[in-house]
């Protein structure tokens, strides 16, 4: 069979799966041995290729920093500190217009730094603050506009799960790629604080308003914002600091930065006096499961991989792109616009694994820089992670917030959507915005 055949014909029994709610991973392997089994028409040999791509897909050092930043959020959760920093955030931010709307993109961005998860950053956002904006009279879609875009700042923010995943299926540099991501994610949340300001300057500045005085929180001494500072955001912005720090300075790899982190997490969370064992445990087991999942799609996604790299469908579509589109910018905006109808009805996970083997020739034949590609398509897939129908986020928002009508999610989306697309205009127009600083790193 032809590749330009096997390609559409392959890609369209993967979305048939998916269509069928059968999960992603074993929807893809059934597609693989299914293929494989026709094009060998032998057993022994498609048990062979399976195997191989089961062991050679999770064989490596890059994925173990996956589990380690996971866990490191999972505790900060666990034992209330993200939560803490969330509500001193809240506190020093008192007299800033849209205050909780601006908690809520700065709390997105620490605690993004913290935990690697914006699904995890998402649902806390919204479980510590939705009700506290919906008491204060904020509009709602405001509030949960805020909440479902900042709380996929973690998906670029170093150190995102997500990108340590797709820079291992994709066999990008992780540690440059996750100092890649600081810039972008100060871009997108310098256009979440627009949109915040933008829609409080009609605030009415009487009582009524959000922003009223009886609506604040005490005014506070210096002695008083101090000790809060020291209590609730000085320890957990170390961790993060020196997590970042030790990865860009060349001392150490991810995977050891996320060790240090987890520990120095863990250590924190038993100081505070409100963790124990038992919420260890819950976080080993829970940090377990959301590892276990990405790696069974790892596993799937290598066993699609070697099948299209087999039938010349990886090779034949490079050589197609390089024929029939010469101009960088229209594949680029192809790529987006690709990416972006994906994440409305997929995972963000499958979407990386699925088309990294397809994409990735594609950058290396246009001569484009692959870290400058990556964060492109992180700050992609978090567009779609928030664009209806299907966005994980909009889910997860609606999962803790039940009482928000799902259409007023999907309107709430919009304007912070149209804010991550100028950023992606901005990232391909001046690329040294995402390269610079992984060109500083040592080593």
């Amino acid at each position: 069979m032809e590749w330009y055949i096997f390609l559409p014909v392959y890609i369209l029994a993967l979305i048939l799966v998916l269509f069928l709610r059968i999960p992603v991973a074993f929807g893809i392997f059934a597609v693989g041995i299914v293929a494989s089994l026709l094009i060998f028409g032998d057993i022994e040999v498609t048990s062979r290729l399976l195997s191989l791509s089961v062991i050679s897909s999770v064989n490596s050092f890059t994925f173990t920093a996956i589990p380690l930043f996971i866990l490191m959020g999972d505790v900060l959760f666990r034992a209330r500190i993200a939560q803490d920093a969330i509500v001193e955030i809240a506190k020093l931010l008192r007299r800033v217009p849209g205050r909780l709307p601006m908690v809520a993109v700065a709390g997105g961005s620490a605690f993004g730094i913290l935990s690697g998860s914006s699904l995890a950053n998402t649902a806390l956002l919204s479980r510590t603050l939705l009700p506290q904006m919906k008491s204060a009279g904020y509009e709602t879609r405001l509030s949960a506009g805020s909440i479902l875009a900042a709380g996929g700042l973690a998906m670029v923010f170093p150190p995102s799960a997500l990108a340590i995943l797709w820079g291992g299926v994709a066999n990008v540099s992780i540690g440059p790629l996750l100092i890649a991501g600081i810039v972008p994610g100060i871009l997108m949340a310098l256009g979440y604080v627009t949109i915040v300001l933008w829609k409080s300057r009609k605030a009415a500045v009487g009582d009524s308003s959000p922003d009223a005085a009886q609506n604040l929180p005490p005014r506070r001494t210096g002695a008083e914002i101090l000790r809060g500072f020291l209590s609730n955001l000085l320890l957990p912005g170390i961790i993060a600091v020196t997590v970042l720090m030790v990865i860009f300075t060349g001392i150490a790899t991810p995977t050891e930065a996320a060790a240090f982190g987890a520990l120095a997490s863990i250590i924190l969370a038993f100081a505070t006096g409100r963790f124990s064992v038992k919420e260890l445990l819950g976080a080993g087991v829970g940090s377990i499961r959301i590892t276990g999942t990405i790696f069974i799609l790892v596993m799937a996604s290598t066993l699609y991989a070697q099948i299209m790299a087999y039938m010349g469908a990886t090779a034949g579509l490079v050589a197609w792109v390089s024929s029939s589109i010469a101009n960088g910018a229209l594949m680029i905006f192809l790529i987006v616009a690709l990416l972006v109808i994906l994440s409305c009805f997929i995972d963000q996970a499958s979407i990386m694994l699925i088309t990294a083997p397809l994409l990735m020739p594609i950058v290396t034949q246009f001569g484009w820089d692959p870290v400058w590609f990556s964060i492109i398509v992180l700050v992609t897939l978090q567009i779609g992670n928030i664009s209806p129908p299907f966005g994980m986020g909009l889910f997860v928002m609606k999962s803790t917030a039940p009482w928000l009508p799902l259409f007023t999610i999907y309107r709430a989306a919009v304007p912070w959507i149209v804010s991550d697309l100028v950023v992606v205009l901005v990232l391909c127009l001046l690329p040294w915005l995402v390269t610079f600083l992984p060109q500083l790193m040592a080593g």
